[in-house]
């Protein structure tokens, strides 16, 4: 299908690698961005799709990969790669680029890296910034693991400039899009231009079904552990916010009981990101006496993990009560349920309450191990009743969290994108900014600023610590007390 004149090439941005690509390792960021981009195809758009891979910010250098996507409302397929390197204080002015060459009308862009890069881009197209959960509560429990606060000014420096301008943003749960919102009170957004603009919009994360080769050999069932066992399975990566230690103890508590129970992991450390969560998780099972009934798997290649879904009994996601899963979500719900596995989580981002409270999985409390292990107990006697809760809630998403549904705020608004009235007027010289505003547009200088001096001071301290520790300024210093003229600072 061709596109209509009034379905306009759009530019997509966000952070690979994507499905269509086939790789090793697949990650919430890539998800995300490729069914944004597939669904703006299938509503008969061209979109250019950029995308820089996971991991690569912070490194100074880049590699972006741009794609072109012709509209086709059935199966649109990506164009041949062009990659490109570059460095990081670049991607504004390349995406700049790319939109300009694709004949954008519109530009949308998922991730902190991309919606911080467009904000700061030469271009005032319309732009969506998706935030697929919160990037400073994702920060503060980076900060709780590493044991500082130092990387919350830098993650705001990136969220700031998008809040400052995005003309639609989106988050993945409406709590999430609340705080967005709170989020644009504090950068000068919520002024008498926007008291009626639909400034947030929520896109519910959706069921990105994975093709399942069942002509493979078993990965665990038959292999790993014997044809009766009870599989319970978790995959991807053993991130900031999940909760090791009641995974574990739970577990634990469970094999004690039963013997039929094994525990298969796909995923682990997060390369780039995080990795002491899986390497605490590890220790625990090394050290554990049931050490064989682990099968931790590590990172599989993406079309292996449907296999070992496919082969459990039960999929346990155990959360941390804190902020960023209040305001984030959890994709391997979706991959569980929507393979009709049945399902134990902790409450706390509204996915996972939603399906509870519709009786399609079963919720247990946070830091609650001895509950934990009841309720795999209770599925293991009896499996018949949450397979048949799984099966039901396997349509119920296939229904209700379908791509195109979900993603319905964006496709209306691409039909016909618009810039935020705040950003309008102020464009047309209605009105001044207010001064926040102006602050958010200029934090990630800011930040850039405050950490070269930070570095200039630090340079400067340790040569101030090696001259002092060099044998000529204490040979002086001792041939000055010999003369009897005291030290420098005595008067």
């Amino acid at each position: 299908m061709r596109a209509s004149q009034n379905l306009h090439p759009i530019l997509v941005a966000g952070v690979g690698p994507i499905p269509p690509e086939r790789p090793e390792r697949l990650y919430a960021p890539g998800l995300r961005v490729w069914g944004m981009a597939r669904e703006l195809a299938r509503a008969g758009h061209p979109v250019a799709l950029a995308l820089a891979g996971f991991g690569q910010a912070g490194g100074g250098r880049l590699e972006l990969t741009h794609y072109a996507i012709e509209p086709d409302r059935h199966q649109p397929r990506l164009s041949e790669p062009r990659r490109v390197e570059i460095s990081e204080d670049e991607l504004p002015a390349e995406l700049a680029r790319a939109a300009e060459q694709a004949g954008a009308r519109a530009m949308v862009s998922s991730t902190d890296l991309m919606n911080h890069a467009l904000a700061l881009a030469p271009s005032e197209l319309p732009l969506w910034c998706d935030f697929f959960g919160d990037p400073m509560a994702e920060a503060q429990m980076l900060a709780l693991r590493g044991g500082s606060d130092e990387g919350l000014a830098r993650q705001w420096s990136l969220v700031a400039p998008a809040l400052a301008r995005a003309d639609r943003l989106s988050g993945c749960s409406r709590d999430q899009s609340a705080a967005l919102l709170g989020q644009l009170g504090a950068v000068g957004r919520l002024g008498r231009h926007t008291a009626f603009a639909p400034l947030v919009a929520v896109l519910p994360p959706w069921l990105e079904p994975i093709p399942i080769d069942l002509e493979r050999p078993p990965l665990v069932r038959g292999t790993r552990a014997p044809e009766d066992a009870f599989i319970i399975v978790q995959t991807g990566g053993f991130n900031t916010w999940l909760d090791v230690d009641t995974l574990f103890e739970a577990l634990e508590r469970a094999m004690e009981a039963c013997g039929r129970i094994h525990f298969a992991a796909t995923g682990g450390a997060i390369a780039g990101h995080y990795g002491g969560g899986f390497e605490r998780f590890a220790g625990r099972v090394a050290a554990s006496p049931h050490r064989e009934r682990f099968h931790l798997l590590g990172w599989l290649p993406v079309g292996q993990v449907p296999r070992v879904i496919h082969e459990a009994d039960l999929g346990l996601n155990l959360d941390l009560a804190c902020p960023e899963g209040r305001l984030g979500t959890r994709n391997r719900l979706l991959d569980w349920l929507g393979a009709g596995l049945a399902v134990i989580s902790t409450p706390g981002c509204e996915l996972a309450e939603q399906l509870g409270t519709l009786n399609y999985i079963e919720l247990v409390g946070h830091a609650d191990a001895a509950g934990a292990a009841r309720a795999i107990l209770s599925r293991e006697a009896d499996p018949a009743p949450a397979r048949a809760r799984a099966a039901a809630g396997a349509e119920y998403l296939r229904r209700e969290h379908e791509a195109a549904f979900c993603l319905a705020p964006l496709l209306n608004w691409a039909a016909a994108p618009e810039s935020a009235p705040d950003l309008l007027s102020y464009r047309a010289g209605d009105g001044t900014p207010s001064p926040l505003l102006e602050q958010a547009r200029s934090a990630s200088r800011a930040f850039g600023q405050g950490r070269r001096e930070a570095l200039r001071v630090a340079r400067l301290e340790q040569k101030l610590a090696a001259l002092e520790g060099s044998r000529w300024i204490r040979l002086a210093l001792w041939l000055r007390g010999r003369q009897g003229l005291g030290s420098p600072e005595e008067p």
